[in-house]
């Protein structure tokens, strides 16, 4: 890293200050040519391309990238800024590329990959709970979770080594029950931990919520009583909602997608055949789909979302509630769910199999059912009971691969162990196990790993 970087490090388009930060082995040299003056951490006044700027300089390693970083810090505006740059660069940087700050920190040794993925997190956070995921991993909850795994994961292993190097003398029962514990142990932390990537995902990337139906049912309707304001036109004419709408929202500190799409019929008007199309193949991506109906006889059309489906009845607020399924739910509060009177019969289909999932009663002239509806979506994604939990949560695909492979190679260690199989064996997949979750932390990263995860990031960050 012989290369001096520099880059605007704010947000694009207008804004009263912007800060232009300079990385790498001439940053003060080329900083102090433009200021005309010597800097250090006291902020001084200058003058560079043509603004008042403030300016001053963290020597390494005591900085973000661990390298020499001077910092510019100007009146906001790209051409402005830009002029800035060009100056910089005139003396010998050049600009960086996406992310290259952070990578530059990543390879340095002052961050983590898992926090390096955590930062660009806390930029990116639609919500207020996906900022405090984020904030608590770039603190290094998660890293400090997947260390303390892997330095027991490595005990186990030199524990085993001795026997390798030593196989005359037998290990005493008291280390082979602890060996035993550990592996155990360690595949279920790690299996614990998988499992909080229902929750990272959802938290980080938000929620996708599609309402399908026939026309006229009210899912626009429905829509706006859920926002909270007129996104979707609602009439009376059938086919109101000819393609498909996305309206965004937060429920309960999570960013949701709301997505209205085209009745569902046989439509003749080749536009609307095309949105009802287009419309199939976004929910076709929905972490959750809102299957909305009037008639409380049949809420649903002939398609089948399986577990990811909520099936509604809409206004609710014009018939009396009929007989249908109860839906228990104990931390849902009052239900809206239509209930069964105690004497009636079960509801089932002409061949005697049950008649489907309970329906969930809703008005979006009244709210009735509404509450609840957020809140077994919420329950569904697996976000209603993490509500200002700090615990270390995997929230990257790459992270949960790691875990969930370091799981499956504790599990295979432990199953060796448990047979009596030779120490050497039950090494290889401890060793390996070990090897996922120093990857997880970047301790073992490969270049490619590193080249898609700051491909994402923003120049200048």
């Amino acid at each position: 890293m012989t290369d001096t970087i520099v880059a605007i490090a704010t947000a694009a388009g207008m804004g009263g200050v912007g800060i232009v930060r300079i990385s790498g082995p001439r940053a003060v040299e080329i900083g102090e040519a433009l200021a005309g003056r010597a800097l250090d951490r006291t902020v001084r006044l200058a003058r560079v391309a043509g603004d008042d700027v403030i300016a001053f300089a963290m020597r390494a390693p005591k900085s973000f990238t661990g390298e020499d970083v001077v910092e510019l810090q100007g009146h906001g505006g790209p051409v402005n800024l830009g002029r800035i740059v060009a100056a910089v660069v005139e003396r010998g940087a050049r600009i960086a590329e996406p992310g290259e700050f952070t990578r530059r920190a990543v390879q340095n040794g002052k961050l983590d990959v898992a926090r390096a993925e955590a930062l660009l997190e806390v930029i990116g956070a639609g919500s207020e709970r996906a900022w405090r995921i984020a904030q608590a991993n770039l603190a290094g909850r998660l890293g400090e979770r997947v260390a303390t795994l892997e330095g027991r994961a490595l005990k186990v292993l030199a524990e085993l080594e001795g026997t390798i190097d030593f196989p005359d003398e037998d290990l005493e029962p008291q280390s082979a029950a602890w060996i035993g514990d550990e592996l155990a142990a360690l595949e279920t932390a790690c299996g614990a931990l998988a499992e909080t990537w229902t929750t990272g995902r959802a938290l980080t990337n938000g929620l996708v919520v599609a309402l399908v139906g026939p026309v006229n049912v009210g899912k626009s309707s429905l829509l706006n009583a859920l926002v909270g304001t007129e996104r979707a036109l609602v009439a009376s004419t059938p086919g109101t909602t000819r393609d498909w709408l996305e309206v965004q929202t937060v429920w309960n500190g999570v960013a949701v997608t709301l997505i209205d799409t085209a009745g569902l019929r046989d439509a003749t008007d080749e536009v609307e055949q095309r949105g009802i199309a287009m419309g199939a193949e976004r929910v076709a991506s929905a972490d959750v789909v809102l299957v909305v109906d009037d008639q409380p006889a049949s809420g649903a059309p002939g398609v089948d979302y399986g577990a990811r489906a909520i099936r509604i009845r809409s206004k609710a607020d014009l018939a009396p509630s009929p007989a249908l399924p109860s839906f228990a739910s104990s931390n849902m509060g009052t239900s809206a769910l239509d209930p069964a009177p105690a004497s009636a019969p079960s509801t089932l289909r002409p061949d005697g199999a049950p008649a489907g999932p309970p329906v969930l009663a809703t008005s979006a002239k009244t709210g009735t059912g509404l509450d609840e509806l957020k809140a077994r979506v919420l329950e569904m994604a697996g976000v209603a009971e993490r509500e200002g939990s700090e615990d270390a949560v995997v929230t990257t695909s790459r992270q949960h691969g790691l875990v969930t492979e370091a799981r499956t190679a504790f599990s295979v260690a432990r199953d060796a162990w448990t047979a009596r199989r030779p120490p050497e064996l039950v090494a290889v997949d401890l060793r390996a196990g070990a090897s996922a979750l120093a990857q997880l932390r970047g301790l073992e990263v490969q270049e490619r790993v590193l080249d898609e995860l700051f491909a994402r990031f923003c120049i200048g960050k």
